[in-house]
């Protein structure tokens, strides 16, 4: 039975589809991909908590330097209650402490881009250390130790098109883990292909993963190839990671009828 939630997501999900089909009419490349995160953009704002803002820039932290190289984000969503710095009307920085989650949106997806995706998102989720304060003295720091303060960060690739079978997207994750000589955890948690499919990192999605660990105790991401309920699935992965609610989507993953889950176990 096709449920009130799957059925509204199953819509939108189309609606972008379409809406990316009409921004691909742009003669320049620039404006196709504006056109495209602005219809994800508008989605997010739409149907996220309050709690969450999106916006669009860099992460920075207090190491952080003026002109440093750094990673350049289509969608950051951010915990509203702190502040940012803005360099332009649409382009900001955000402390590292307000960043829930990051999303990469591509035209098109290949290697390269994915490639490229995933060493940012190993950039952002880095360890990062903090000056230790002395107890007595709390202004004169006796050490670095690791900030255990940082919220967890998800990152997701939301692309519209892809010119390869599913199943070679979904077996990019472990080769790019390997070539990267990266842990799974340190990669997209998620990407989407609209009208296409799903890979996801198991561990990042408890919801849906439990009764799929408890069968295959040695996986580490599992895919689906299918024309829908992909934005559903992002949507709730989202609100699993970014939400105070996240621990009570059980009820609405469980009565999604998905079939064919296969799973990846390893580097290739």
């Amino acid at each position: 039975m096709i449920k009130m939630l799957d059925s509204h997501l199953n819509t939108i999900e189309k609606v972008l589809r379409e809406q990316g089909r009409i921004a691909s009419i742009a003669g320049h490349p620039d404006l196709i991909g504006s056109s495209r995160e602005w219809f994800v953009r508008n989605f997010l704002i739409d149907h996220l908590p309050e709690t969450i803002k999106v916006g669009q820039g860099e992460i920075i932290n207090a190491s952080s330097q003026p002109k440093a190289k750094r990673n350049q984000i289509d969608v950051v969503l951010y915990r509203r209650e702190f502040p940012q710095i803005r360099y332009s009307e649409n382009n900001h920085a955000f402390l590292r402490e307000s960043v829930v989650a990051t999303i990469e949106i591509k035209s098109t997806i290949n290697i390269t881009e994915f490639r490229k995706a995933c060493k940012a998102s190993k950039n952002h989720k880095n360890r990062q250390f903090i000056q230790e304060p002395d107890p007595k003295r709390p202004y004169q720091p006796i050490g670095m130790v690791e900030n255990l303060k940082l919220p967890p960060l998800s990152t997701y690739v939301v692309a519209y098109n892809v010119s390869n079978s599913f199943t070679t997207v979904a077996n990019w994750f472990p080769k790019i883990a390997k070539e990267l000589q990266a842990t799974p955890d340190s990669l997209i948690d998620m990407m989407i292909v609209l009208g296409k499919g799903t890979v996801w990192r198991l561990e990042s999605f408890p919801p849906l993963s439990r009764q799929i660990n408890t069968r295959h105790p040695n996986g580490i991401w599992a895919f689906l190839e299918q024309d829908n309920k992909n934005l559903l699935l992002l949507f709730l992965h989202m609100l699993s990671s970014v939400s105070p609610i996240g621990t009570s989507l059980l009820d609405y993953v469980k009565n999604v009828p998905f079939s064919n889950i296969r799973i990846i176990e390893g580097a290739l």
